[in-house]
């Protein structure tokens, strides 16, 4: 060959491993700058209702490291590395707030991407190696809907008690005349009389009737956080009295409730928040049941994308599915499969918070996740005994 066409040949050599190498061992570069940056900022601003704390920044929470590429599942893998002083930022020891702000402020990194995996690490250590154990008896399998199992619905969020503050209010922001709080219960509770009129036993992790019955805060009892209802249900003291705070205890009463009844599965209602728009859906990959968590999650985003698509709007953007390593206490505490549907932008006004205005929408969502949870629960009947 002569000499001036060999370097051709030696980059064509180049460019065809690069096509046939795994992503995985080609990390991008712009894209984990780009989370980093996010990530950063996100870190200069105390998480929402944490102003009493200063920003994590000035309290020495840092960002050590991204790294951003693709599993071998064929999903993006972004791995978040921070700085020892994330695990003691919050004086309660609650890592959520401070993870949420970080996965919120990073959304548009990962718009177009159907499935990403999410890491997050202290000093280079896994994260879930910091993380307390269920202190609850853990159920070795969770009981198949065919045998009686039950499918725990959890609308997340209600008034709650902040000690900080000594008073008793909403967890969530009032956006746009609306409140997650409530929305989520109105979706919540749509959905279990869906799974109940298609003969699914189910069940809700907060008061079931919007009435004005008062709760211990004052507010109706259907305005109050799933924590306070499982209590009055009976059930003993470490499902719903386990954390620093009743922020905390309420976001371990859920899972630890659906443990304690034995649910076939939990599914968590929730809206979104971060600027962005559309549906995805949440699962862990260290709490056992990673392999139907997904399955699961897998089947209610589609389902739910779907109808929304069909029924509302074509143009309703999906997500896709979004796993992490313990950073979601909902699902990372749950010993049965456990998903977390976020289904739209509450801070965006147009067409998320619109959509969670309209009845119909809620309706639509409760019908999708039920379709879901029928197609859910055959397959399990037919592939898993």
């Amino acid at each position: 060959m002569p000499r001036p066409f060999r370097w051709l040949a030696a980059l064509g050599a180049v460019l065809a491993f690069l096509a046939t190498t795994p992503r995985a061992q080609q990390p991008d570069t712009a894209i984990a700058d780009a989370i980093r940056m996010q990530a950063e900022r996100a870190l200069s601003v105390a998480p929402r209702n944490y102003g009493r704390l200063l920003a994590p920044a000035q309290a020495g929470v840092r960002v050590l490291g991204v790294q951003v590429g693709v599993a071998a599942s064929g999903a993006e893998s972004i791995t978040i590395d921070l700085s020892q002083r994330a695990l003691t930022y919050d004086p309660s020891g609650n890592l959520e707030p401070l993870l949420e702000t970080i996965l919120q402020a990073t959304a548009s990194s990962v718009r177009g991407a159907p499935r990403v995996d999410y890491h997050f690490t202290i000093d280079g250590i896994q994260l879930e190696r910091f993380l307390p154990a269920p202190p609850v008896k853990i159920t070795p399998r969770a009981q198949p809907l065919t045998m009686g199992g039950v499918v725990l619905v959890s609308p997340g969020h209600g008034v709650y008690w902040d000690e900080e503050l000594g008073e008793w209010h909403l967890q969530r922001p009032r956006l746009f005349g609306i409140v997650e709080d409530e929305v989520n219960w109105d979706i919540g509770r749509n959905l279990l009389d869906e799974l109940l009129g298609a003969h699914i036993n189910a069940t809700l992790a907060r008061y079931t009737q919007r009435d004005a019955a008062s709760g211990l805060s004052g507010s109706p009892r259907w305005e109050e956080a799933a924590k306070y209802f499982i209590e009055t249900l009976g059930a003993p003291g470490d499902v719903w009295n386990f954390g620093a705070d009743d922020y905390a205890r309420d976001i371990n009463a859920r899972p630890f409730y659906a443990n304690w009844i034995d649910a076939a599965a939990i599914i968590s209602i929730h809206n979104n928040g971060g600027q962005e728009t559309g549906t995805e859906t949440w699962y862990d990959a260290t709490n056992g049941w990673e392999a139907e968590s997904s399955r699961l999650a897998d089947i209610v985003n589609r389902h739910v994308v779907s109808a929304i698509r069909t029924r509302y709007s074509p143009a309703w953007v999906d997500r896709g599915l979004r796993s992490c390593d313990g950073c979601k206490g909902e699902n990372r505490l749950a010993t049965r499969p456990a998903v977390i549907v976020e289904l739209a932008y509450m801070d965006t006004q147009t067409p998320d918070n619109d959509a969670l205005h309209d009845e119909t929408f809620k309706r639509i969502i409760a019908q999708a996740i039920r379709e879901a949870v029928q197609e859910w629960a055959a397959q399990l009947d037919c592939c898993h005994g």
